[in-house]
């Protein structure tokens, strides 16, 4: 079995999913299918197992993951958690791998975002509600993790709370 990756390596676009997987030969590496809009991504699953991973981008023919290219980085929302073989859960954010158990004792660090965002996300959250940091995401054009994350620093900053139960994944403005 093959080291997990940490990061994916973007192999390009092509027409075709059988087109992609001759460009997949190490953890990590991934591929856009792209015909007219994204349709899926296919990545050789980052846990190092060798498997390839089919991520459909296209919600006309089921469920789909929302797909984000910002300054060449990659971003799929939600995580992607396999139900069969190395069964990995990983988040895939500017195009690095978050593993959603056993995380390594740096992943704090590389998990934030800017003050910047902080702000705008703070300016947004209302005082007399909760809202989803999905919602709260759409509206600013912002990317899911980035608003969840922002939300989760101006909690430790004693700025914001979150939701308890039914209303885990919303925040509110202190």
């Amino acid at each position: 079995m093959a080291p997990k990756a940490i990061e994916i390596i973007f192999k390009g676009t092509v027409e075709s999913r059988d087109m992609a997987d001759s460009l997949l030969n190490q953890s990590g590496d991934t591929v856009l299918v792209l015909r007219g809009t994204p349709r899926m991504l296919v990545m050789r699953c980052p846990s190092g197992c060798g498997d390839n991973l089919i991520i459909n981008l296209d919600g006309r023919i089921g469920y789909a993951w929302r797909f984000y290219q910002h300054r060449k980085a990659l971003t799929l929302y939600p995580s992607y958690w396999r139900e069969d073989g190395c069964r990995s859960h990983f988040i895939l954010w500017n195009s690095r791998i978050y593993w959603c158990h056993g995380w390594e004792a740096d992943e704090s660090d590389r998990w934030s975002v800017s003050s910047s965002i902080e702000a705008v996300v703070l300016s947004m959250l209302p005082t007399d509600r909760f809202i989803a940091y999905e919602d709260l995401a759409e509206t600013l054009g912002l990317i899911p993790w980035e608003t969840l994350q922002a939300c989760r620093q101006l909690i430790r900053q004693g700025k914001a709370v979150s939701g308890k139960g039914k209303r885990s994944g919303e925040f509110r403005k202190i």
